[in-house]
């Protein structure tokens, strides 16, 4: 790679993020020098052109067209294009000073989006961020994935994933594409949840999961999760809300003295299958009094 096409790469990889003002100015005087602006042009096609290809994709259609007319046309064009896509990446990926943008298929790993939003990709899973003025969407392919959404109220965040929607605003919620069956488990925060074929949006909250199905998302019950739920992510969680799901796990009943207490606000994480240590840790956190009585615990005021 030339000097001149490396200083175009690096160009349009800053550009396609969130630049200053004086990148703008910077990169408008670069451009106006003689050959610059051709160089950029090619550097933004061989940017798109790897963005829409996967070495997964590549291969399966290679798979599919080897005894086709034309094949050995085909081979070439797939040598090709993967050289292309992991050349430009290793390029990306060695400039120490240029931030990660995530624009087109990434691959598995941790990924920070140029809106501050980061997703963890498990199992083969891959993305391909489209961030606009108005709106945050990602296309979810394969395997697993963690989002911890920045917070933007003007531009939703919606993750498409198979069949589903997801729509949030900041919060971290997980979608497993490895069943039947899109599953969306939230975290913390809030998101809501829809067919792609239409139907009722389910609104999900912490801790709670749904599989997402053509006529719309269902639930998923304690019996139906494959891994026993043990820790509650609490996010401002009313305490109601944290003693019902520990009164379903632990062993000890957790009751409250004053049903008014139920509304107080609690964060944090918490197992819910030890009562009365959750019991402790709760009453520290609201300045309250727990005690057992008759095989229960109470809390109250103090």
């Amino acid at each position: 790679m030339t000097h001149e096409q490396r200083e175009a790469a690096d160009w349009a990889a800053r550009m396609r993020g969130d630049p200053s003002d004086a990148d703008r100015r910077s990169f408008d005087a670069w451009r106006a020098a003689p050959g610059h602006a051709e160089a950029y042009a090619r550097a933004v096609d061989d940017w798109a052109y790897s963005a829409g290809t996967s070495r997964q994709r590549i291969e399966a259609k290679a798979r599919s067209e080897r005894n086709a007319p034309g094949s050995l046309r085909w081979a070439v064009a797939t040598i090709a294009a993967i050289g292309l896509a992991i050349g430009f990446a290793f390029y990306l990926q060695s400039r120490g000073d240029t931030p990660q943008i995530a624009a087109g298929p990434m691959l598995p790993g941790q990924l920070k989006l140029a809106d501050g939003s980061a997703v963890t990709l498990m199992d083969g899973a891959w993305v391909n961020p489209q961030l606009s003025d108005s709106e945050r969407r990602v296309i979810l392919n394969g395997g697993r994935a963690r989002f911890d959404v920045a917070h933007d109220p003007a531009r939703p965040f919606v993750v498409v994933a198979g069949g589903s929607e997801t729509v949030a605003l900041g919060t971290v919620f997980e979608i497993d594409l490895r069943q039947a069956a899109p599953r969306i488990t939230l975290i913390k925060g809030a998101v809501e949840v829809r067919s792609r074929a239409g139907g009722d949006r389910l609104r999900l909250a912490p801790g709670q999961a749904a599989d997402v199905i053509a006529s719309g998302p269902q639930l998923v019950t304690a019996m139906q999760s494959p891994v026993p739920a043990t820790l509650l992510d609490a996010d401002e969680l009313p305490l109601g809300a944290v003693l019902a799901a520990a009164n379903k796990a632990g062993a000890a009943p957790i009751r409250l003295a004053d049903p008014a207490l139920a509304g107080l606000k609690v964060t944090g994480r918490f197992d819910v299958t030890d009562s009365r240590s959750l019991a402790r840790t709760l009453a520290v956190a609201l300045d309250l009094a727990a005690s057992e009585q008759g095989g229960e615990i109470v809390l109250t005021k103090k």
